[in-house]
């Protein structure tokens, strides 16, 4: 049987019979409610792209599983913890890793930044090689090279030299009166062979050979703060970490990468949560025009509707036809703004359209869960003000 509600409720938005009025705030209303709900899928699609993008620069560098010591900064025995390593058959490689801060001095110019001292296995377990856009990687032949960040470089600019060096400086460990700047920190010269570009927490790094972190920390060669690892992939990183955890016993901390990614991740849901409010207030405000009118219809079809109630027809049916009126409106509204949403974003796939930078467009993906995420909000809100508004009949 016909949903006579319904048919009515069609009846009215798609009539031409209606007065100039309820045509132009109904437009209005579709208008408002389409602009909302395509700026809300764009945003949402934008920032997933944008965690995407930062997950795959993330992991360019961060390493899948991290080992390093709970107490002190110094792995202790790593010979027998790398024998572990070699006879798990999760582990597909591991590096040896010093990080710490050092001081710049290039040309009169200084700076602070990160040092990442790394051994020739680094690059097989993360892809840093892969993100030098200006000279070569570094060469582990020789320790004194390296390769700073875009950041780095601008700031000192300090570009590819191979002739002029770079002073590095770090202090010295241990106590006692300083006589001269020589008792206070060990110096180091080394060249910039390279530039790599990620992102902000790597715009204060650079990266070169372990060999000249342990001489700029005075270490001897087999030392290492940490030692970074690469899985298989047959298994999740949490189960890798389980096991590591129990034939190493509670001396080292063992990090998977969602736990090194863990503050960025947090920042990034904490954006997407701010920005999806925000628009979805955007949508509750498109909404008071989808009130508007059916307020305005239901003011335009006054003697309609008591020729509805000598028909038979219930309180309960009259108030779902303009219930059903606002939905219809809504849904349109949705549909059409999801459309047009999709097409922008396809264009903004293909043609870069608005570019983040000068040689990288904003990234777009399409999610189910971001169209869930619009459909629910914006059916969600719109039903609401419909049933709020139908229920104003008498």
């Amino acid at each position: 049987m016909r949903n006579i509600s319904f048919y009515i409720a069609q009846r009215y938005f798609l009539s031409k019979n209606n007065t100039n009025a309820v045509n132009i705030l109904t437009s209005i209303a579709v208008g408002a409610i389409l602009v909302a709900t395509a700026a809300l899928f764009i945003i949402l699609s934008v920032f997933s792209g944008l965690e995407k993008m930062n997950l795959k620069y993330y992991s360019n560098v961060n390493p899948e599983i991290k080992i390093s010591p709970v107490e002190g900064k110094v792995l202790e025995q790593i010979d027998n913890l790398e024998g572990v390593l070699k006879k798990n058959a999760s582990v597909v490689a591991f590096s040896r890793v010093i990080e710490e801060k050092v001081y710049l001095d290039y040309q009169g110019k200084q700076d602070i930044a990160y040092l990442k001292g790394i051994d020739e296995n680094f690059t097989k377990v993360t892809r840093i090689d892969t993100v030098v856009y200006g000279g070569e990687f570094i060469n582990f032949e020789h320790p004194d090279n390296f390769i700073v960040s875009a950041g780095i470089a601008q700031r000192l600019q300090l570009y590819v030299d191979p002739l002029v060096p770079t002073n590095l400086m770090m202090p010295k460990a241990g106590t006692g009166i300083i006589k001269q700047e020589s008792d206070a920190f060990i110096n180091e010269e080394a060249y910039n062979v390279g530039i790599f570009m990620l992102n902000e927490q790597y715009d204060k790094h650079l990266f070169a050979p372990i060999g000249l972190a342990q001489k700029l920390l005075n270490l001897d060669e087999e030392s290492a703060y940490s030692l970074e690892v690469k899985t298989n992939g047959k298994q999740s990183l949490n189960d890798v970490k389980s096991q590591l955890a129990k034939q190493l016993g509670t001396a080292y901390k063992i990090e998977t990468r969602q736990d090194l990614d863990s503050a960025f991740l947090k920042v990034m849901n904490m954006e997407n949560l701010i920005i999806y409010l925000i628009f979805t207030l955007v949508i509750i405000i498109a909404c008071f025009n989808l009130a508007g009118t059916i307020i305005i219809i239901i003011l335009d079809k006054k003697k309609e509707i008591q020729t509805m109630y000598s028909f038979g027809l219930s309180r309960s049916n009259v108030r779902k036809i303009f219930f059903y009126t606002g939905m219809i409106i809504t849904s349109v509204a949705m549909l059409t703004g999801l459309l047009i949403a999709c097409v922008i974003g396809l264009l903004q796939i293909n043609f870069g359209l608005v570019m983040a930078s000068e040689t990288i467009p904003f990234p777009f993906v399409f999610t189910l869960a971001n169209v869930i995420t619009v459909l629910v909000t914006v059916a969600g809100i719109g039903g609401l003000v419909s049933w709020v508004i139908a229920r104003q009949i008498k």
